[in-house]
């Protein structure tokens, strides 16, 4: 497993919300079609400096939830084509 990961992990146990896990959510928002107005009231959410870790958990929860299917992407990464490819196989 990559190092990165179990770092990520090792933050979220910790109170406080870090720089990597406000770009971790501003990551998933980008795969996500919001008006302008929406994603920059996210943006502005994720980047104040008193964001809590429950609000972290709901946005990230949020965002994982709206992510564009693959289908809608204009240029998806090989991990989430093949991804795609196993869920509507049936392979997962």
């Amino acid at each position: 497993m990559a190092d990165w990961i179990e770092d990520l992990f090792d933050e979220l146990e910790k109170p406080e919300v870090t720089q990597r896990m406000r770009n971790y959510l501003l990551a998933l928002m980008r795969k996500c079609r919001y008006e302008d107005n929406v994603a920059s009231d996210f943006e502005v959410e994720i980047l104040d400096s008193d964001i809590s870790m429950t609000r972290f958990k709901e946005l990230a929860t949020t965002f994982e939830m709206n992510q564009l299917d693959v289908r809608y992407d204009y240029a998806p990464s090989q991990k989430e084509l093949s991804r795609f490819i196993r869920k509507i196989c049936d392979l997962e």
